[in-house]
């Protein structure tokens, strides 16, 4: 049983709650339970989409325990940034739609495990950052990249040389959070969005999902190539078949729950 993480089921969604107060910060042992979980969710069937959010009202994740900074042992260093890849390529790796609900501070690793999902929902309220350069670190889970890539360069320098810790409002602004919701309704919204998948084709979402994280690193001409390919491997498939003749008879689809 998970010790800093809680599980929950709503329909067809999953809600991984991270539970360590009171900054919920990530230790390596709350890291291996979100790869562990993540996984487990992965090879659940049942699940299409997974929602993770913090514990309280103040924090979402405010990022390693800096206590395992304390000593400067690169060894233990190590086995940290182990733990945070192995954990966010899980969540990255969802073959589902993953979305955070960010109900207060999301700092350092709580931000860069955010930026692992496909979108954020942003409390009013809430704050933004990587300020890993104040402690003379930098962010090494995969933020400097994803935040580059939803933000754009200048913003990423802002927030990650600068250190500048953005609102909810700004989040929103630069592109960084999906949507805004008043304090308390993060998770109720992120549920809500995390559920459409639920109307969608299992292996066109995760296909589709794909097409999508590649895109960053190909050519034109090589995305087109990908897509025709992955496009041609669902026809003829019995979830493609059923899309299709659902739609014609006007009726709702039965997804399967093999993909």
């Amino acid at each position: 049983m998970a010790k800093y993480l809680t599980l929950e089921h709503l329909g067809q969604s999953a809600i991984i709650t991270i539970n360590h107060p009171p900054a919920n910060l990530w230790t390596i042992a709350s890291l291996q339970e979100l790869a562990e979980l993540m996984l487990a969710l992965q090879s659940d069937k049942s699940v299409r989409s997974v929602v993770i959010t913090g514990a309280g009202e103040a924090f979402f994740c405010a990022g390693a325990d800096l206590k395992l900074f304390a000593t400067g042992s690169k060894q233990e260093a190590e086995a940290l940034l182990d733990a945070f890849a192995a954990a966010f390529a899980a969540v990255r790796g969802y073959t589902g739609v993953t979305v955070a609900a960010i109900n207060g501070y999301a700092l350092g690793g709580g931000l860069e495990c955010a930026l692992m999902c496909d979108y954020m929902v942003v409390e009013r309220g809430a704050r933004l950052g990587l300020p890993e350069a104040k402690v003379g670190l930098l962010p090494a889970g995969g933020g400097c990249k994803r935040l580059a890539d939803k933000v754009g360069v200048s913003w990423a320098k802002r927030m990650i040389l600068g250190g500048e810790i953005v609102d909810a409002q700004k989040a929103y602004d630069i592109g960084l959070a999906e949507e805004i919701v008043d304090p308390g309704f993060a998770k109720i919204i992120a549920v809500s969005l995390a559920g459409k998948v639920a109307n969608q084709a299992p292996l066109a979402v995760a296909r589709a999902r794909q097409l999508i994280e590649d895109s960053v690193t190909l050519s034109l001409e090589q995305h087109l190539q990908q897509g025709r390919a992955a496009l041609l491997d669902l026809v003829g498939e019995q979830e493609q078949l059923e899309g299709v003749a659902a739609f014609l008879g006007k009726r709702a689809p039965g997804w399967s729950d093999e993909d």
